[in-house]
């Protein structure tokens, strides 16, 4: 009886940690003029996320317009860049509404953002919202290192560099954000960008003071 009771409070541990792990949560709110949808996608990119996003659009009538709200911080770099490429392939525009937080790996899921109608990059950041940075930094531990292990730490380390730039220049992101993720940084620490920081990169800024949304240079005619 009491190995029974151990087996399900086990399990009941394990089903918790599963629903924490996967806290991603996809919303979807067809907009009045049954033309538009808004998918409000929050919490944290992990693993099969990629998928749950794709089903939930996916359900969405195909003559709808989508825009996709982010407020997610943390998570899985991957599967973000394969949400942003799916969003750039089926032109979804992205937005980081007011007050909303969106920090790495969401910067690169936001990028990802495409006119529905010209297939152009469209992203946009309201001026209250939060845009953050976390660097790739070495997977250091306090330990000795021979120069092999410093080498393939190393090597890591620009290999996700590499894979961020395929990622940029695939959904035709400007190259800059980069240094963002090349900042050195503490571990856990997040570099936050400002409102003329996220024009240079090429994202619009809403202001929410007058309603103007405001364009980048990059992406005047």
């Amino acid at each position: 009886m009491q190995r029974t009771t151990a087996m399900i409070a086990a399990g009941a541990v394990f089903l918790l940690a599963a629903a924490q792990a996967s806290a991603l949560d996809v919303k979807v709110i067809d907009d009045k003029d049954g033309k538009t949808a808004t998918v409000l996608l929050s919490g944290t990119v992990v693993l099969g996320d990629g998928l749950k996003v794709r089903a939930a659009i996916g359900a969405i009538a195909a003559s709808k317009s989508v825009t996709v709200q982010l407020q997610l911080a943390g998570g899985n770099r991957n599967e973000a860049m394969s949400i942003g490429q799916f969003f750039h392939r089926n032109r979804i525009r992205t937005v980081v509404p007011a007050k909303a937080r969106c920090t790495s790996p969401c910067p690169l899921i936001l990028v990802g953002g495409a006119d529905p109608f010209s297939g152009k990059a469209s992203y946009v950041k309201y001026s209250t919202a939060s845009l953050g940075f976390t660097g790739i930094t070495l997977n250091y531990q306090d330990k000795p290192y021979t120069a092999a292990d410093l080498d393939a730490a190393v090597a890591g380390t620009q290999r996700e560099i590499l894979q961020i730039a395929d990622y940029l220049h695939d959904v035709g992101a400007d190259m800059s954000l980069l240094k963002h993720y090349q900042s050195v940084l503490k571990p856990n620490e997040t570099h936050y960008i400002t409102n003329e920081q996220a024009l240079d990169l090429g994202i619009a800024v809403m202001f929410e003071e007058t309603g103007q949304l405001i364009e980048p240079i990059a992406r005047r005619p």
